[in-house]
């Protein structure tokens, strides 16, 4: 029914009541017809919006991450792989597996993705890591020779990610013979799991070996230093302002020279030196470093660095610790480094 025939069917009322019905109807017909348009196109378009954002949103999910490329990390140390998957936003899941080389232990045996696959950013890359040999153990090391173990050591466990470090033997006076191993720790056959430390005790044999003295008399700093490198004694050097008759920035005394004494055994010698000046480039003196004590003597290393970030070696020597006193010969500023067993002990600047 359209409005012409509501409006008719209102004109068949004869009084006013009908009259009243066909006006309502045709203020609702007109209301429909103009001020409800604006409202239905309203409905519309938000309608059409909203269908528009979810489409977007949509397409959005659909790109995902960003694209990487997985890096080749078989063969190198679980620590390089880590960082290289860090750095391509990888997350690895980690594979252990025993192999049939105790020297690949912590390293990668496989990945899944392989190499140059192209994945999305955050994914998880399965790493297979060598767990060293299955029921691999310490060997039974106790009554060979050192000089036999060591080469064989140093081959079987020398690689970059061997679970075994061979740490510097300590020798005992024994009535075994010299060079016999006669304890070990950990003992022999204990499966190995996680990093190990192998520590030897070796005989030295009833005799003191010994070690002649060098005369260090009249050195500059530089050859003592050089002659401090080589020698089987650890010197402990102590220095005075030098008088007039001295030659400034030599040894002037020491103990024992040219005598043989018990091997790394302390000798004495001293330094004299000019006093410093206004305006001196150079620093000269003794660098006293109090570190912990060995129960035998370790590699030890001092290094200089200039301000200018220059770096030099100035003597690699064995010592027990202690205290350890190196002569010095530097440019005014420079930072001397300790290092014992590779590790930095001690640091100082120098004016």
């Amino acid at each position: 029914m359209d409005e012409r025939d509501i409006v008719n069917t209102a004109d068949t009322g004869k009084t006013g009541f009908g009259r009243k019905i066909k006006d309502g109807i045709k203020g609702q017909v007109d209301g429909l017809a103009y001020g409800g348009k604006p409202l239905f196109f309203t409905m519309i378009l938000t309608l059409i919006v909203t269908v528009v954002a979810c489409i977007g949103v949509f397409l959005v999910s659909l790109q995902g991450e960003e694209k990487v490329m997985v890096p080749d990390v078989v063969g190198k140390s679980l620590t390089t792989a880590l960082l290289e998957m860090q750095q391509k936003e990888l997350y690895p899941k980690i594979q252990l597996r025993y192999s049939d080389n105790e020297g690949d232990a912590l390293t990668i045996l496989e990945q899944d993705p392989a190499p140059g696959a192209i994945v999305k950013a955050y994914r998880r890359v399965t790493l297979t890591v060598s767990r060293g040999q299955e029921g691999s153990g310490l060997e039974n090391l106790v009554g060979k020779n050192i000089n036999d173990v060591l080469p064989q050591l140093k081959k079987t466990y020398g690689g970059d990610g061997s679970l075994v470090t061979v740490a510097p033997p300590v020798y005992k006076k024994s009535s075994s013979p010299a060079g016999t191993i006669l304890a070990q720790n950990p003992m022999a056959g204990l499966p190995i799991t996680d990093r190990t430390r192998l520590q030897l005790i070796v005989s030295k044999g009833t005799e003191v070996e010994t070690a002649e003295v060098p005369d260090l008399s009249g050195m500059k700093v530089s050859e003592a230093l050089k002659a401090m490198a080589s020698a089987k004694v650890i010197f402990d050097f102590t220095s005075h302002e030098a008088f007039s008759s001295e030659k400034a920035g030599t040894v002037t005394s020491q103990d024992g020279a040219g005598q043989s004494v018990g091997i790394w055994s302390h000798v004495k010698a001293d330094f004299a030196f000019a006093p410093a000046k206004e305006g001196d480039e150079t620093s000269s003196g003794i660098l006293n470093a109090r570190i912990s004590e060995y129960p035998y003597p370790v590699p030890m290393t001092v290094k200089s660095s200039s301000q200018e970030g220059k770096t030099a070696t100035l003597v690699s020597f064995q010592h027990d610790g202690g205290v350890v006193s190196i002569p010095y010969s530097v440019a005014k500023g420079s930072t001397l480094t300790l290092y014992a067993l590779d590790k930095e002990v001690y640091s100082a600047v120098v004016n």
